[in-house]
């Protein structure tokens, strides 16, 4: 029995709408306030603290004002919570634990300085570099795939998704002044790994009603096959949701801010599956006839009886 066929299209001229204001925003934002980069993209140190009272991250970081690009976060809980404190710095200095300690001191009792790593400038463009090439290696990869399962304007649809859950993932990242670290890149692989297995399974569908509908009008079986793909969307997108918002809220440090870029992403290639990737490819096909279909196949026409 044929699903009842949910009018998408109708969707998405407002949701590409909706898509490029959010967007807007986050360039606006990157511009104005720029993206707030861990130590991993910018030379300084990383030191781990334990102070007996577990003051809070505030009282920490007010303790710590008299260094300029500090930011402070708690990690672990009960004894093993402790705090990571992150200041830039473009030479290295012996003497760092040292003063982080003496100013803690002035404020706590029992103040134990656990490590601390310095990344030179010189290292941090080397995560930079890497981090860039491994999204754009990836998205040519998928893009690949993509083109050697489908045809090309499937294979760019799925990839303007990607790039739309990236660059929305940014906005946030901006807009929020979430900690951009190499956990983040990690979040974006696998957001863009949510996001490309989605568009893939509506794709497919997509495929193999072009050569089974009966329809005059390519919109007719995009929305077709996203109201039969609808249901494994929202329930694998809902699912994953449960485990990552847990995540965020009974977790802290890098891991907090990794559920955190994992939940906008997971909704945003959710929604970037059924209305970009889709409505792209609605676009280049308007114009659409049954005998040009995907293998050049025909479409019975429906008989006058």
């Amino acid at each position: 029995m044929m699903k009842k066929r949910i009018q998408f299209s109708k969707a998405f001229l407002p949701c590409a709408i909706v898509s490029a204001v959010l967007v807007i925003a986050g360039v606006i934002s990157i511009v104005t306030r720029g993206i707030n980069f861990s130590i991993d993209f910018k030379s300084g140190y990383i030191v781990e603290a334990r102070i007996d009272s577990n003051p809070s991250v505030e009282d920490v970081r007010s303790a710590l004002s008299g260094s300029e690009g500090v930011s402070v976060k708690a990690i672990g809980s009960g004894e093993t919570a402790a705090y990571q404190i992150r200041m830039g710095a473009e030479k290295q200095d012996n003497d760092i634990e040292g003063t982080i300690k003496s100013a803690l001191a002035n404020k706590y009792s029992g103040v134990e300085i656990l490590k601390s790593d310095f990344i030179s400038s010189k290292l941090s463009k080397t995560y930079a570099m890497q981090a860039l090439f491994l999204l754009l290696g990836t998205m040519l990869c998928i893009w690949i795939y993509a083109a050697i399962r489908f045809r090309w304007d499937f294979a760019l649809g799925s990839i303007i998704a990607l790039i739309h859950d990236t660059l929305i993932m940014f906005a946030f990242l901006a807009v929020f002044q979430v900690e951009f670290s190499t956990t983040t890149i990690a979040a974006v692989l696998t957001i863009i790994g949510y996001s490309i297995n989605d568009t893939v399974v509506i794709l497919d569908r997509v495929r193999s009603n072009i050569q089974k509908l009966e329809v005059t009008k390519f919109d007719e079986i995009i929305n077709q096959s996203l109201s039969e793909t609808l249901s494994r969307s929202l329930i694998t997108t809902i699912t994953t949701l449960f485990a990552v918002v847990s995540l965020y809220i009974f977790t802290t440090g890098t891991i907090h801010d990794f559920a955190w870029a994992l939940i906008i992403g997971l909704i945003s290639g959710c929604y970037s599956s059924i209305f970009i990737s889709s409505g792209f490819i609605s676009l280049v096909r308007k114009n659409w006839k049954p005998e040009y279909g995907l293998h050049a196949t025909s479409v019975k026409k429906p008989s006058a009886n």
